[in-house]
């Protein structure tokens, strides 16, 4: 009782949302960097796969799409990989969102931080610095310590969230040194090319601010229900999430279709005989028309 009728408060004196919020839903109200968050989900400190990099902390709250897309990902991954060292998750959102001390963002329950997964110079899972920044060959070094960026754990955490439908994945920044050594490790390994054409648009360096070279900064979409309820969607809109409500924004614009999206990557493919999906150099392919700046952190 007392969390609905904080909620219908917040709506109140907001007066974006133009009916009271269902009983039981999280829903996101606004945009990621000028939002807030009505019912959050809150994500324990720890969980099979993960924990939580501030255990403790407020920060931990978001949508029930945003939530359960991390615990998803983070169990396939522990199962698919066994003996490794758990994801590490940073911020989320606050309670009810709003303004981040850390963060531009952040504030819609649509955003949360994703430490990379790390592996010792012998090729073993580590424990990596928090923050600890990869460059083009795949180091990182913290304290004169020095690990690997782990490709397969990475990719796998990617390729999970966006081969899930219900995650409604928008983006997962990244530096484009990382984003280069991930399709090219998918392009030796993953046999789904829906994973690599959805991966190639999904991983993206910010246009400002920090590159992302130490995390992955992943933002989920807006759900039908949630834009009734003022939830709004930023360009672009990914053909793998349309839906009807999307299209409600004529000036956002729509991408391509898989298979163009798949033309696009495969335009210059060299298959080898082994059954690798395709080689490219992804460093220096250009994006895609459709991909447009938004508003990140």
């Amino acid at each position: 009782m007392v969390r609905m009728l904080t909620s219908l408060m917040i709506a109140t004196i907001c007066g974006c949302v133009p009916k009271p919020v269902p009983t039981g839903e999280a829903i996101s109200v606004g945009s990621p960097d000028d939002g807030y968050l009505v019912g959050g989900v809150r994500l324990e400190d720890e969980g099979l796969g993960y924990r939580r990099l501030r255990p403790g902390e407020s920060t931990r709250f978001g949508t029930a799409t945003l939530v359960h897309a991390i615990e998803r990902a983070a169990k396939s991954v522990a199962e698919t990989f066994p003996g490794g060292y758990p994801l590490r998750v940073g911020d989320l959102s606050n309670p009810y969102g709003g303004a981040h001390p850390r963060h531009r963002s952040h504030r819609a329950g649509r955003d949360a931080d994703l430490i990379f997964y790390a592996r010792d110079l012998g090729g073993l899972p580590a424990r990596a610095a928090a923050w600890m920044a990869f460059d083009r060959f795949g180091f990182g070094t913290h304290d004169q310590h020095v690990l690997e960026f782990d490709e397969a754990r990475n990719w796998h955490l990617v390729r999970t969230l966006v081969l899930d439908d219900d995650a409604r994945v928008k983006w997962m920044f990244c530096s484009n040194d990382v984003k280069a050594r991930l399709l090219r490790y998918a392009a030796r390994h993953e046999p789904s090319a829906k994973a690599v054409a959805r991966a190639t648009w999904v991983l993206h360096q910010p246009s400002r601010g920090q590159s992302h070279a130490d995390h992955f900064h992943v933002r989920v979409g807006c759900g039908p229900v949630e834009r009734d309820f003022g939830c709004v969607e930023e360009a672009p809109h990914w053909p793998w999430l349309s839906d009807t409500a999307s299209k409600r924004n004529a000036a956002a614009g729509v991408g391509g279709r898989d298979a163009q999206l798949v033309d696009w990557l495969l335009g210059e493919q060299h298959l080898d005989q082994d059954g690798d999906v395709f080689r490219r150099r992804f460093g220096l392919a250009s994006q895609p028309a459709a991909v447009t700046g938004g508003r990140f952190d």
